[in-house]
Formats: C-alpha cells, structure tokens, sequence
C-alpha cells in the first residue's frame, strides 16, 4: 500500500470519526432541546408567570395608585376661598379619610393653590383638622399637582333639588277590569 493511499484511508477515517461525534453531539443537543421543550410545556405556565403577572399587575397597581390620589384629593371646593380654611365639604372628606378609608390608602393629598402661600395654607389647615380629629393616627399630608376636577356641592344641591322638583308624583296603574286579565 502507498503512501498516498494510507493518508488517504487514514484522513477518510478521521474525516468519518469526526462526522460522526458532529452528529452525535447535534443529535445529543437535539434530543436535549426536545427534552426541555416537553418539561417546559408540562410545567407551563409554572416557570412564567412572576414576568407576566408583574407586567399585568404593573399597569393596575398605577391605576389604583392615581384612583385613590384623587378620591384622597382636597381641590379648590374644600376650601373656603376668602380665608383658606376647611370648608365643610373638606373637614367631611378628611373625616372620611381618617375613619373609612382602607388603612393602606390613609393619605391626604392637597391640591396645589395659585401660589406657594395658598399651597402652605392649605396644607395647615388641613394638618391642624387632622390633628384635632385624630390627634394620635395623623396620615402624611401631601401636594398633589394631577387636575382638581369637580363641582362645588351647593351647585350640585341644585342640579339634585330641580330634579326632585321636576319628578312627576309616583301612581299606581289603573285598576284593569276582571275580565281582561282572563284568556279564554
């Protein structure tokens, strides 16, 4: 046998052997892919769900977040416009904050006033209230900027007193006759 031909078979025998270990090592990561992929899906949604309930959860922890703020807010019509202090309105809001209001969402929040000075008067007023209604159990008090939307409550009386006004006197039906209630 020559020479050329030794190296020949010899390369060819290595070129095999090394085929075949690719092969198997691709297999091997195949199976082991396929393998994976079965434990995933019978575990599903086991391994998942921390990333997609914090992707859910997210949006709506923000959204409760705000809802409370402004149900928590004190706007313009909580306070009286001439001296600054609580109106009834206001010291019945922040009565229902300190006493109902879940414990997790007890904060204050003051809309902000046209100018620094209106903003720390409000923000006294409020703390001195809260301070003679709950002296011991005191939530934060703080600024908020988000929009003070809503109507002064004697406007609302209004709207409410010309409905009632305007509402026609409740009536019984008529009284049918006996024979019409029967089928034949």
């Amino acid at each position: 046998m020559s020479i050329r031909r030794l190296i020949t078979v010899c390369m060819t025998l290595f070129f095999f052997w090394v085929a075949e270990q690719a092969s198997a090592e691709l297999l091997g990561c195949l199976l082991k892919g396929i393998v994976g992929d079965v434990k995933a899906r019978q575990q599903w949604p086991n391994p998942y769900p921390a990333c997609d309930k914090a992707t859910v959860w997210s949006p709506l922890r923000t959204m409760t977040t705000n809802g409370w703020r402004r149900q928590n807010m004190l706007g313009e019509f909580h306070f009286d416009q001439v001296t600054g202090q609580l109106n009834e309105a206001g010291r019945l809001k922040v009565r229902w904050i300190l006493t109902e209001c879940p414990r997790q969402h007890r904060l204050i929040y003051v809309h902000n006033g046209k100018d620094a000075a209106e903003t720390q008067a409000r923000l006294a007023a409020v703390q001195a209230y809260a301070g003679e209604s709950a002296p011991q159990d005191v939530p934060p008090i703080l600024v908020s900027t988000i929009a003070d939307e809503g109507w002064p409550a004697d406007q609302i009386e209004q709207i409410g007193r010309k409905y009632r006004e305007k509402m026609p006197d409740p009536q019984l039906p008529k009284k049918q006759a006996a024979t019409e209630g029967v089928d034949n």
